[in-house]
């Protein structure tokens, strides 16, 4: 391409990072010379009175030129100007300095702010506020290598139009970052639901791991993904085609609720599993009636379904009101006015099964609704069988492979100078066998050297508490141990979530607190923050006698001030501490000792107290009790922990685990 060119990442409203040199780059002519001035924004032409940096380079014989100019403050908005000695220029607009991070991870750091618009609904109305940006990286991959160039993206503000796309963690985040330092925030949203880790690295990074080199290999064919797709399209339309076309309910309209014989009950919310219903795989419509109060009757109206594994259509009175084609998303439709009356209405939910694992998700709301009163909808209703099939062929998702997502939507962004990254995955890596601690250290070494940064913050979210779909009752729990591993990392910080997630739901919606935490972690490590960031963190655990005499495990905290009891919607008690005796999890009493910045942990039996090797908190997959938290409301992380041990057996505790 010939003509002067800059990247997707300098352009109108680029946040550039402050005290750090601004690197301009970009594509022309072989030889061309290029120059390049930050001015005021007010400016109309470049002059000596108002350029604020200038610079000049040549362009290689690729035709690429990198130009720094000199670290600034943060401020703006300025204009950054770009000319060639051909007499073409470009120039970006509403340029700001500020602070830059990249916001990484799978589908819990991209899920929009239009997911979680119920739980903050003051973000629809919110108003503009240009110190907050963000450059969202649309899903991309590429085998071959690595590319010079994103192939998608621009700078946004917050305004009512544009926060429903803002990834929710990443807005949050850099909202609380805003409010700590008073600076301008820009993050990058390169994120994909699904995604592993090793998507998001490079081969370099990824040396040693040969599946996972050999995988990246056999996706650089694009003959084959070209047939991977068609494969996917022609497997899911065929299933769905087939299964549609055999559906009784479709040939013979049960969405309108007829009077007929064959359908059986069945209490929803509820699992397939356990019921007639266990292991079918097809589509099954479920059916009930319902009366309206008169103040809702007629008038627009909500309909919440939670979650439905796998994918719905929903009729209200015959008409279709909504559909999901997966299981995720909440089920959250809207009624026409009109539509309802008081007496007699129908709801018609037709459900796709697709492996057997069929559900109306316990725990979530299932209701029809508006601001005046609502109207339950769970209970017995009437289901009988469409059609049954087979089980859908498995889709390959090609962008998840390894080196994908880091070619094309990562590598990119290394020549934008940032001030850190906000990491939120783990969920794909759970049960996939590979050491995630080594590849985290990798991916961390990684990035640092990538962006020319040694000590480049990075900040990891630990997975919160979730239950509904783990095969084992510790898989999170052990997940989150590994997680914790990051910490051994210079220059690192991991943002505990431990209830604030949903046990019924991969996709919690409270993401404030998430983004606030990652927030306070940055300010610490980088901004001289010197407020409480952080929970309590073991320091060391011995076998004590307490001044009653009794026997007792004493854990010693730091960030310790003002150290109490949350609950976080499972009461208050301590029940999530226990000590492991031989192979036993024996269960403990426990005193906050907040004169001595710990806790007293007490066990019943005395063996079970000679005994004991290590002792751990919350490695389930979900909590029972009560989260121990100090000043700032953040629970304690997960630990596992060598009872008498020194710091080294304690980390090799750690790795054990």
């Amino acid at each position: 391409m010939s003509g002067l060119r800059l990247p997707r990442l300098l352009s109108d409203g680029v946040v550039l990072q402050r005290r750090k040199a601004i690197h301009i780059w970009g594509w022309d002519e072989a030889g061309s010379q290029i120059t390049a001035s930050l001015v005021e924004d007010n400016a109309e032409t470049a002059s000596k009175e108002n350029v604020l940096s200038l610079g000049s380079i040549s362009c290689n014989k690729e035709g690429r030129f990198d130009l720094y100019l000199p670290a600034r403050e943060s401020g703006g908005p300025y204009k950054l100007v770009v000319s060639d000695d051909s007499g073409e220029s470009i120039t970006v607009n509403d340029v700001m300095i500020g602070l830059v991070w990249f916001c990484s991870g799978q589908s819990n750091m991209e899920l929009p702010v239009i997911r979680v618009k119920d739980k903050y609904p003051e973000l629809l109305e919110i108003e503009d506020n240009s110190n907050i940006r963000t450059f969202k990286i649309t899903e991309d991959s590429s085998f071959e290598g690595p590319l010079e160039e994103l192939r998608t993206g621009s700078w946004t503000s917050v305004n009512k139009d544009s926060i429903i796309s803002f990834s929710a963690t990443g807005y949050f985040f850099a909202k609380h970052l805003q409010m700590l330092t008073g600076q301008t925030v820009g993050f990058i949203n390169a994120s994909l639901g699904g995604s592993r880790i090793s998507s998001w690295m490079s081969r370099q990074m990824l040396e040693g791991y040969d599946e996972l080199l050999a995988e990246a290999d056999k996706y650089s064919d694009a003959d084959f993904r070209k047939q991977v797709m068609e494969t996917n399209m022609v497997n899911g339309d065929t299933w769905r085609r087939n299964l549609y076309e055999s559906d009784l309910g479709f040939k013979e309209h049960w969405e309108s609720y007829q009077v007929d014989k064959g359908w059986d009950e069945f209490q929803i919310p509820g699992f397939f599993k356990g019921t007639v219903l266990d292991g079918f795989i097809g589509s099954v419509w479920f059916r009930r009636k319902f009366d309206l109060p008169r103040e809702l009757a007629g008038e627009k109206a909500r309909l919440f379904l939670g979650t439905i594994v796998d994918n719905d259509v929903v009729f209200i009175n015959g008409q279709r009101v909504g559909d999901t084609p997966y299981q995720y998303p909440p089920r959250k439709y809207d009624i026409p006015e009109g539509l309802t009356r008081e007496k007699d209405n129908t709801i018609v939910i037709r459900v796709c099964v697709e492996t057997g694992l069929g559900r109306f998700t316990p725990g979530k709301d299932y209701k029809i609704f508006n601001e005046e009163t609502s109207v339950r909808l769970d209970g017995t209703w009437e289901y009988r069988v469409g059609a049954s099939c087979d089980m859908i062929p498995p889709t390959d998702f090609i962008n998840w492979k390894s080196t994908g997502l880091y070619n094309a939507m990562t590598y990119p962004c290394h020549n934008f100078p940032i001030d850190g990254v906000c990491w939120y995955q783990g969920e794909s890596n759970v049960e996939d066998g590979y050491d995630y601690n080594a590849l985290t250290k990798r991916q961390v070494e990684g990035y640092r050297k990538a962006w020319n940064e040694e000590n480049l913050p990075f900040i990891g979210v630990s997975l919160p508490n979730f239950t509904i779909d783990c095969p084992v009752d510790d898989d999170w729990g052990r997940f989150r141990l590994t997680q914790a591993g990051l910490l051994n990392l210079p220059a690192t910080g991991l943002a505990i979530t431990m209830g604030l997630g949903e046990d019924n739901d991969l996709h919690p919606v409270t993401k404030e607190p998430i983004g606030a935490r990652l927030a306070l972690c940055a300010a610490h490590l980088k901004y001289c923050y010197n407020g409480e960031y952080m929970g309590p963190e073991v320091t060391s655990v011995k076998r004590v006698v307490d001044q009653a005499g009794q026997k007792a495990f004493e854990v010693k905290l730091s960030h310790a001030k003002g150290l109490c009891v949350v609950d976080a919607g499972k009461g208050t008690e301590i029940t999530d501490i226990y000590v492991k005796s031989k192979k036993d999890k024996v269960a403990t009493k426990v005193i906050i000792d907040n004169d001595n910045g710990g806790l007293l942990v007490y066990v019943e039996d005395d063996k079970a107290y000679e005994e004991a090797k290590e002792i751990m908190w919350c490695v389930d997959n979900t909590y029972t009790g009560g989260l121990i938290s100090n000043e700032t409301g953040i629970p304690m992380g997960p630990f596992l922990e060598v009872i008498d041990g020194t710091k080294e057996s304690k980390e090799e505790g750690k790795q054990s685990a």
